[in-house]
């Protein structure tokens, strides 16, 4: 019979919590100009856009000052929150279009900082 050794330790390691999602937008902004030196992986910055009266909690995101575009609408309160409790998420860019259609869309990871 195999005995279950109990830690004194107690510390518990989650794992990290991430959303993925898309960003909308991409020909309305500055996507154009840092498309090809966008690359997986790369950290973008979100900022509130209080801007867009219409959308209470709209979020930009944008990757070396240029506007890349917003998180979609069902996604933004839910991230709000996240930005809300821990004060800082941070996002990842997962997955790029193809060459063939570069406004296919972006795909990004956004984790509790």
């Amino acid at each position: 019979m195999k005995t279950l050794a109990i830690s004194e330790n107690l510390e518990v390691i989650l794992p990290k919590m991430g959303i993925m999602t898309h960003l909308v937008e991409l020909t309305r902004h500055d996507y154009i100009y840092v498309k090809d030196s966008l690359k997986i992986n790369d950290l973008l910055t979100i900022e509130s856009d209080k801007s867009r009266f219409w959308e209470e909690n709209s979020l930009a995101i944008y990757h070396k000052g240029f506007k890349l575009g917003y998180l979609n609408s069902s996604i933004n309160k839910v991230v709000q929150k996240m930005i809300n409790k821990f004060g800082y998420v941070k996002v990842l860019l997962k997955n790029k279009p193809k060459r063939n259609n570069p406004f296919d869309g972006l795909d990004v990871l956004i984790e509790i900082g």
